[in-house]
């Protein structure tokens, strides 16, 4: 019974936040505490929310996320590395995801370069390995996704992000999947010089517009606390974190009304 309960959650539209096969998983703690809230944020994370704002990574970094499922079956784990490079910086991820009978994997390489003064772009290469136990067997695709990230003034910015433009289609032996096409643009505003509050909408091609409502404060110096919302699914999301010199641990929680909590925890050092 626990088995098949595991292949309806990971099957994608019954899943109620958790992802199928070919779907890209948001990874980082912060990001969680806030809806994934996050395409217009210039944090280590935006390797993967938008590549654009990799520009301003400045800082050799390291990071792991680990986030828990709601069945130990679907935690899943990311490790990356930023390296800054002429212009901009280069970003190198792994992404585990699932257990010995469902594993997704994916190995992803960015770069984001800056365009114009406040105009940054980015770019990232995407290799999918999905394994299902049985007659299934495995699938190798390649795809890739870009993003836009715009400074308008001090207090506001802008971000877009589009994976998988090209609608690639997954091979496995027994399988035919289309990969997901998403959308997502946002804005974020600074208020008091404190607090921060995010704007997100986010398309996956066939599926609803899942809109996107956050707020980060910093309650003390270097402590912040955060909180967000999501629909389609409801998911109400808290979290908090805390930055010492080059150190940044954050741990968050997002909330299920009928499958419950989805605990996260990421830390990032820069060199």
């Amino acid at each position: 019974m626990r088995v098949v309960l595991i292949f309806l959650l990971m099957g994608g539209d019954l899943v109620f936040g958790a992802r199928g096969p070919g779907e890209n998983q948001p990874v980082g703690a912060r990001s969680a505490g806030i809806a994934h809230a996050s395409v217009m944020l210039d944090d280590f994370w935006c390797f993967h929310h938008n590549q654009a704002a990799l520009a301003y990574i400045h800082d050799l970094s390291v990071g792991f996320h680990h986030q828990s499922g709601y069945v130990k079956e679907m935690d899943h784990q990311t490790m990356a590395v930023i390296v800054p490079a002429a212009s901009g910086s280069l970003a190198a991820s792994v992404n585990c995801y699932g257990y010995r009978h469902y594993r997704q994997t994916k190995a992803a390489l960015a770069y984001g370069r800056q365009l114009a003064r406040f105009f940054t772009a980015g770019v990232q290469i995407d290799y999918f390995n999905t394994t299902i136990a049985g007659i299934y067997g495995e699938s190798h695709y390649l795809t890739f996704e870009t993003g836009l990230h715009y400074r308008i003034n001090k207090r506001w910015c802008v971000g877009a992000h589009l994976f998988n433009p090209v609608r690639t289609f997954s091979g496995g032996k027994h399988q035919a999947v289309q990969m997901p096409t998403v959308f997502r643009a946002g804005a974020g505003v600074s208020f008091s010089g404190r607090g921060f509050l995010c704007f997100e909408a986010e398309k996956d091609l066939g599926k609803k517009v899942i809109p996107k409502l956050a707020l980060e404060y910093e309650l003390a110096p270097k402590f912040y606390v955060r909180t967000g919302v999501s629909l389609n699914p409801v998911l109400n999301c808290f979290g908090m974190g805390y930055t010492w010199k080059g150190l940044q641990a954050d741990i968050a929680y997002a909330f299920h009304p009928f499958l419950g909590r989805i605990p996260n925890f990421s830390m990032t050092y820069a060199f």
